[in-house]
């Protein structure tokens, strides 16, 4: 399975007006594309240190709903490292980062998402992938696309 071309370009197009307009499942999908993309390029890390880090929760709730409970498994880990409320705004999640940097050491702060990043780069359950497929059904039951 791969991202399906049509539906992409739905997203895009429903996009352009606006990311609050569009229904949770679209904006899940989006978090998704980034979470594996991010983390494919360059690990959690990269993930969490970037813009695309603000839809961490995003993510998160797309993985619960489509029972990607591996990769969420490995999301929720990697999220607990910053305490019961994760920071969506990316200048108070890099001031948590860096607590963590202060806290553990460069060198271990380098290895903190290690084993997380492995599940999501394994790629085993595609959630990207899935995400696009299921929003491909819900198209073609709203007549979009």
């Amino acid at each position: 399975m791969s991202l399906d071309e049509r539906t992409w370009e739905t997203l895009e197009r429903r996009w352009g007006e606006g990311f609050d307009a569009l229904w949770p499942e679209e904006q899940q999908t989006i978090a998704l594309w980034w979470l594996v993309s991010e983390t494919m390029n360059g690990g959690l890390d990269q993930f969490f240190w970037n813009s695309s880090g603000d839809q961490a929760v995003l993510a998160r709730a797309g993985l619960r709903r489509l029972q990607l409970s591996v990769t969420g498994a490995a999301l929720d880990r990697a999220l607990a490292h910053f305490g019961p409320a994760y920071p969506e705004n990316r200048e108070a999640r890099h001031a948590a980062l860096n607590r963590l940097i202060d806290h553990l050491g460069e060198a271990s702060f380098d290895r903190l998402f290690d084993q997380e990043t492995r599940v999501i780069q394994d790629y085993a359950e595609r959630c990207d992938e899935v995400a696009v497929a299921d929003l491909k059904r819900r198209y073609a039951e709203a007549g979009l696309g």
